[in-house]
């Protein structure tokens, strides 16, 4: 392969997001060298940029305040990093928490978030949870009849609970769009259909007419998920439309109106490994935006709710990069291989998703591509980081970097072959470099094992 001056930044689209090439031709992340970050932290590494976390905060709060009048907040989404130190930034920034259950619910309440700007999601809600919510005025989006139940158990009529519905969206109009990503073969309507979460049309308006006539409850208005399955911002009017209908609908049958209109997440990036493609989304957020308030003015006749939205992937998915060392190298007729300290377990959803993450040469940046490699884990499967990519000659102890690690990395990562879990950093916006998280120890690994006295090392085994 003929040697070519490589461009690694703008070749990976999007925004620099905190990654700059100095004069050596080293990676920089938010100022910081990468070679120094591992040098001083170790190797894997998990490396959060503050800055860039503030900064999309900010972006989707501007397009939701250009294109909607009666106001739109933030719910972040800690299933998708549930790093304390993340949570931290996001309550600074005044977004408030969605969860599943009392860990994330505990979690985000002890990052500063107040429990009545907590959401409680889950379609099978514990009553330790739906407890803690209702003690903490918090808003639970009722996905179950179960949970009316014993809810209506918990509440006293002086303080009723603040509850949305959840809505099951399956728009025909979705079935034009590539549906691949829901990995069940079936159209996107169907897909959705299938899925465990939410009230049809005929069931949301009993569940209206009941929650209505019961002081206990104080009906805020509609929840509603389809998740991330395309980047065409499209499909997002169309599910804008169908969150319409159904409010209209429900008006006509139940004569109630919503306050509040809570549009879940699944809110699309410019960089995005799930899209399983190397190039950028050509759509900014701001185009997702529109597309969705446009088709909710168009379709709702009636004062405007205000909007909320529960983003995960797109406050953190580009702000954390993972660093990793180069170790063994193979050649083998006109194949190469690089080992890497990291592997798959540190991005399952290159596994479990076929995500496609950019990986830079993060030690010599500038250096010509001489070659394609495979970029591969330690692990006992394949552990392909990424096939065939063009690189330049890289050298044991070399780092290279994975950017767009920061959604539903860390969260998922197992302890697969024994594998202690990395450590992560954070850079702040003055370039300071804080650990958010400790390596883990073998010690760590096995913590919560038992082994039976009659089964302990030298015992007798019959």
């Amino acid at each position: 392969m003929q040697e070519t001056e490589p461009n690694w930044l703008a070749g990976i689209g999007g925004r620099p997001d905190g990654m700059a090439i100095d004069e050596t031709g080293q990676l920089r992340l938010g100022g910081i060298s990468a070679d120094r970050l591992v040098r001083e932290h170790g190797s894997p590494l998990y490396v959060t940029l503050e800055q860039v976390i503030r900064d999309n905060v900010r972006r989707l709060q501007r397009a939701l305040d250009l294109h909607w009048p009666t106001g739109a907040e933030l719910f972040y989404a800690i299933k998708t990093n549930n790093c304390l130190a993340i949570r931290s930034i996001l309550t600074s920034e005044g977004v408030g928490g969605e969860c599943f259950g009392d860990v994330e619910y505990r979690a985000t309440h002890e990052s500063g978030v107040p429990t009545d700007r907590i959401l409680l999601n889950g379609s099978d809600k514990t009553e330790r949870a739906l407890t803690a919510a209702v003690a903490g005025n918090s808003v639970i989006n009722i996905d179950s009849l179960d949970e009316i139940d014993v809810l209506s158990r918990l509440a006293v009529p002086e303080s009723p609970v603040r509850v949305n519905i959840r809505l099951r969206l399956a728009p025909l109009g979705l079935d034009r769009f590539d549906a691949s990503f829901f990995k069940n073969g079936g159209t996107a309507s169907e897909s959705l259909l299938a899925a465990k979460w939410g009230f049809s049309e005929d069931a949301a308006a009993e569940v209206v007419a009941r929650l209505l006539c019961d002081p206990k409850f104080d009906l805020l208005g509609y929840s509603s998920h389809v998740g991330r399955f395309t980047s065409d911002p499209a499909a997002f009017g169309v599910v804008g439309e169908e969150i319409a209908r159904f409010a209209m609908a429900l008006r006509g049958r139940t004569g109630f109106w919503p306050r509040v209109l809570d549009l879940g997440g699944g809110w699309p990036r410019l960089r995005e490994p799930e899209s399983r493609v190397p190039s950028a989304n050509t759509h900014d957020i701001d185009a997702y935006v529109a597309a969705m308030t446009t088709a909710l003015r168009d379709g709702l006749d009636g004062k405007l709710p205000c909007l909320w939205l529960e983003p995960g992937r797109y406050l953190v998915g580009n702000a954390v990069v993972l660093l990793g060392a180069v170790t063994t190298i193979r050649s083998e007729a006109d194949r190469r291989w690089v080992h890497v300290d990291a592997s798959t377990n540190l991005l399952m959803r290159i596994e479990t998703s076929r995500s496609w993450y950019h990986i830079l040469p993060a030690s010599c940046m500038t250096a010509p591509v001489t070659g394609k490699a495979t970029i591969v884990g330690p692990t006992c499967v394949p552990s392909v980081l990424g096939a065939d990519r063009p690189m330049p000659n890289l050298q044991r102890g070399d780092v290279v970097a994975i950017p767009d690690a920061g959604m539903y990395a860390e969260v998922l990562a197992p302890q697969f072959n024994g594998m202690p879990r990395p450590a992560g950093v954070m850079v702040a916006p003055d370039g300071g470099v804080d650990l958010v998280r400790r390596r883990e120890a073998y010690d760590e690994i096995f913590r919560n094992h038992v082994v039976p006295e009659r089964l302990a090392a030298g015992g007798p085994l019959t």
